[in-house]
């Protein structure tokens, strides 16, 4: 084999071995740049899964003391709140189709929380609210405008003792609608949220 046979197969050897080297550096950042990528997408940025933001509507609604207008349901480490005045379960039952609205604003508001523990029904019948557990999620329901979105729906119905007929109590079925919550960086909506179910005395 002549001299400058050799050196031109060396050179294409070379050539060869430096197009796979680039080919192997140019995989190689691709795969780093879509671990990346994937790593940056499963972040948790505190956004609330759809399918986690969900409270039994058949659970009934708490409250500590009627007249102190904080109303809650809890499940888990989450709790969903309501500040409203009492006269928002006013004992008057309401026409058919026909439910009690009440926009939400700074008087009535709906928050969501998350905490870092298990919470009970207590936690929020203290006077002073204990140090734990600890709020690590709070979404507040944005104000709402009459007639078209952040409305807390009302229906009241009688109680009655099914021997004497009488009124034993009132039941408001509550339901949010256009109901918007944020956290101050993300938003989302829901267009029909139960509640639940609030029972006051006659």
């Amino acid at each position: 084999m002549s001299y400058k046979k050799l050196i031109l197969q060396t050179t294409e050897y070379l050539q060869i071995k430096l197009y796979f080297c680039v080919k192997y550096i140019i995989m190689k950042k691709i795969i780093t740049l879509l671990i990346c990528i994937f790593i940056f997408n499963s972040c948790d940025d505190g956004e609330i899964s759809f399918d986690t933001f969900n409270f039994d509507p058949a659970a009934a609604i708490n409250s500590c003391t009627p007249n102190n207008g904080l109303f809650f349901k809890v499940k888990n480490n989450e709790a969903l709140i309501l500040r409203t005045p009492i006269t928002t379960f006013a004992n008057s039952v309401t026409a058919s189709n026909s439910p009690r609205t009440i926009v939400i604003n700074s008087s009535n508001q709906v928050i969501y929380r998350s905490f870092n523990s298990t919470v009970n029904t207590s936690y929020f019948c203290e006077t002073l609210p204990p140090a734990t557990p600890s709020v690590i999620n709070e979404w507040y329901a944005t104000d709402g405008v009459t007639g078209t979105s952040g409305l807390i729906e009302v229906t009241t119905t009688q109680i009655l003792n099914p021997t004497t007929n009488t009124v034993t109590g009132y039941n408001h079925y509550v339901v949010f609608k256009n109901i918007t919550f944020s956290n101050g960086v993300n938003t989302f909506t829901y267009e029909n949220f139960i509640y639940g179910n609030y029972v006051t005395a006659p």
